[in-house]
């Protein structure tokens, strides 16, 4: 497949069936299986309402350059790309049958990368905002702080971080991270959080 990279690694947890598609995420049928139905179950029927509201909250955030980690088949950044959301837009997935479908909604509209959202292929304060929806609290409970941790190093000082979870998983914290919770919005079962990384380290989360 064109998007995928041969020296990318797949985890153990990321190997199995994800919510009953076939071959988790590592297929086309399964990858179909996920935009036309699983995504409308993650975002419990208010997709349109979270993809309005995470575009105003960058619009008023104003980025040049914005990153999606686990941007899945590219709908929010179609969103973002579509009220013209920073000029440089980068989308990055472990599933590379997601990848190709999010480079046919998306055109030149954003660069893709095949890779895991925990290994980054960006240099520190690369971005600044870093975006990830139904992401962080989909990974195995140990491993969360440290995709936030990542979240955070490509952004710049000053930057953001916005995040869109179901209420019910557990927030890992960001204690040491620099970052301080700017602003957050209640959306049924679903909080989008706003981060701002900070020169000063934040209390305990």
């Amino acid at each position: 497949m064109p998007l995928s990279d041969p020296g990318v690694k797949y985890p153990a947890w990321y190997l199995h069936r994800w919510h009953f598609l076939p071959e988790g995420y590592l297929s086309r049928r399964s990858a179909a299986g996920y935009d036309f139905l699983i995504r409308r179950l993650y975002n419990q029927g208010l997709e349109s309402q979270v993809a309005r509201t995470v575009v105003s909250r960058l619009k008023r955030l104003s980025p040049s350059s914005l990153v999606e980690i686990g941007c899945g088949p590219g709908r929010l950044l179609h969103a973002a790309a579509s009220a013209r959301v920073g000029d440089q837009r980068v989308g990055v997935d472990l599933s590379p049958y997601l990848l190709e479908r999010a480079e046919r909604r998306l055109g030149r509209a954003a660069r893709l990368v095949h890779a895991d959202g925990l290994a980054l292929p960006s240099e520190d304060a690369a971005f600044d905002v870093s975006l990830a929806s139904h992401y962080v609290g989909h990974l195995p409970h140990t491993m969360r702080a440290a995709a936030v941790q990542e979240l955070v190093r490509v952004v710049r000082p000053g930057g953001h971080i916005v995040l869109v979870d179901h209420r019910w998983h557990r927030w890992p914290g960001h204690a040491g991270l620099r970052l301080r919770e700017s602003i957050s919005h209640n959306l049924g079962l679903i909080i989008v959080r706003v981060f701002e990384r900070t020169e000063l380290s934040a209390g305990p989360a």
